[in-house]
Formats: C-alpha cells, structure tokens, sequence
C-alpha cells in the first residue's frame, strides 16, 4: 500500500500552526525552566527535562519548516536536529 501524496497547506494556515508550535515550545521551554530551578527535581528527573528541551527543538523545527515550506525547494534542509531531518525525509 502506498501512502498518498502529500497535499499543500496554505500560507495562512501554514504560518498560524507554525506560530501554535512556537507558543507551546515556549510554554514548555517556561515549564522545564520552572522545573529545573528545583534541585530536587533537577536531580531526580534531569533526563526527562533535556528530553522537555528536545521537543522544543523539534517543534521549533517543524515550525520552521512550515514558514519556509513555499519558499524552499528542500525545507529539510533547514531542520538542524538529524533525527528530525531523518523522519521528515522518511
């Protein structure tokens, strides 16, 4: 079975969910922060507070390559995170 083809988005549209995914990164980014300044916290839950800071990473990516999506013939090659530039081209 084949996937569909992709469809394109529409700039409005693109640039609004761009703009959601940096609204939540940074809610989420203040989230980490406030959890981080807790020695206690910081101490028992480090690894899943870098992996807060990841998926903020990864939003901003995906944001990025929403705004760049009509501009850039590979916005792939925009995304920095590997991982992330390795799914999108999957």
């Amino acid at each position: 079975m084949t996937a569909p083809a992709p469809t394109a988005i529409d700039r409005p549209l693109a640039e609004a969910l761009a703009e959601e995914l940096v609204i939540a990164s940074r809610l989420l980014g203040e989230l980490g922060y406030e959890l981080g300044c807790d020695p206690e916290t910081l101490r028992r839950h480090m690894t899943s507070l870098q992996k807060i800071d990841l998926i903020t990473q990864m939003q901003l990516a995906v944001a990025d390559v929403l705004r760049h999506a009509a501009t850039s013939a590979d916005v792939v090659s925009l995304v920095t995170l590997e991982e992330t530039a390795a799914r999108l081209r999957a």
